[in-house]
């Protein structure tokens, strides 16, 4: 809104000058309210500076206020009312006293969408069979998410920025070698089958309530950043676990028992995650430095997923 107020000031200002003298000079120099404005074109690029002056033949003007640079639909301007009030930035804040730019073509970020992968459990090592007791078909083990929310903070020069935002996010892990998960004395345990009983599923699934701290890297412009790179922290809250099998009984029928709900799983989940895409389909990796389960209340696992998203 400041930017749009002070172009349509100088625009007026500007304008009535030009038709004043019926000429539109390469250079023009106003003084207006204390201010003096100097507008010079050259090359297709018009720079604007706005300085603290009381005469039009002042050689060293008091203060810079406001410089703009446009050309070929960008922008590079830098706002010094800040420091004219006398208050100044830290270092951190104001890129150390670096000017910051902005580019007509705006970062945008890429949380928001649909994603699917394969989800398995390790430990330490990466290890991903028999890991404290808990072997897993890859194959049907899944992560599914959706995330509707994302925001991006532009960082440095709109091609590196934070992106944030919500989603919610659905494991399933499903037990091998006719195992499942059973509570013994409140301590989730690896359990064969019951005699007889042959699973044709056994899974555990959670449900979380995710919010991602992504750093994201735009390194070209143009087609709003169709190349992007980013990588940080997903936390997530536990919504929903339980679990659940599926078997024949002896007469043949099917039966779905959900055996157990909780089961000790952590409340809190904390995943490393990274991503690289093209356009509206990126790949992301996700791997969790934390248990899945409580600690001394359950296998000592950690989860990790592969997988696809198409942002939206």
């Amino acid at each position: 809104m400041k930017k749009i107020i002070f172009l349509s000031f100088l625009i007026l200002v500007i304008g009535s000058s030009v038709f004043a003298s019926n000429l539109a000079p390469a250079d023009t120099t106003i003084l207006f309210n204390h201010k003096l404005i100097k507008v010079e074109e050259e090359n297709d690029q018009i720079k604007v500076n706005v300085y603290n002056a009381t005469t039009l033949s002042d050689t060293v003007p008091e203060k810079k206020l406001y410089e703009g640079i446009y050309s070929n639909g960008k922008s590079y301007e830098k706002w010094t009312v800040m420091e004219e009030l006398g208050i100044q930035l830290p270092s951190f804040l104001n890129g150390g006293g670096k000017k910051h730019k902005h580019f007509g073509s705006a970062m945008k970020p890429h949380w928001a969408g649909f994603g699917i992968g394969f989800s398995n459990l390790t430990d330490g090592s990466f290890h991903m069979t028999n890991v404290d007791g808990i072997t897993l078909k890859a194959d049907q083990s899944t992560e599914w998410f959706i995330n509707l929310f994302q925001h991006i903070i532009p960082l440095y020069n709109n091609n590196l920025g934070l992106t944030t935002g919500l989603g919610m996010s659905w494991y399933t892990f499903r037990l091998d070698d006719n195992t499942h998960l059973v509570d013994v004395n409140g301590v989730t345990q690896v359990a064969p089958a019951p005699a007889g009983i042959n699973y044709q599923y056994s899974r555990l699934k959670v449900t979380y309530l995710t919010i991602p701290a992504l750093l994201e890297w735009q390194p070209f412009e143009g087609r709003a950043h169709a190349i992007y790179l980013s990588a940080g922290v997903v936390a997530g809250i536990k919504t929903f676990s339980s679990y659940k099998v599926c078997y024949n009984d002896a007469s043949g029928h099917t039966v779905n028992n959900v055996e157990a709900r909780g089961l000790n799983t952590n409340p809190i989940s904390i995943n490393y995650m990274g991503q690289i895409g093209i356009g509206s389909i990126s790949v992301y990796a996700k791997y969790s430095p934390t248990n899945l389960f409580q600690s001394g209340k359950g296998p000592s696992v950690r989860p990790v997923s592969l997988g696809l998203i198409l942002h939206f």
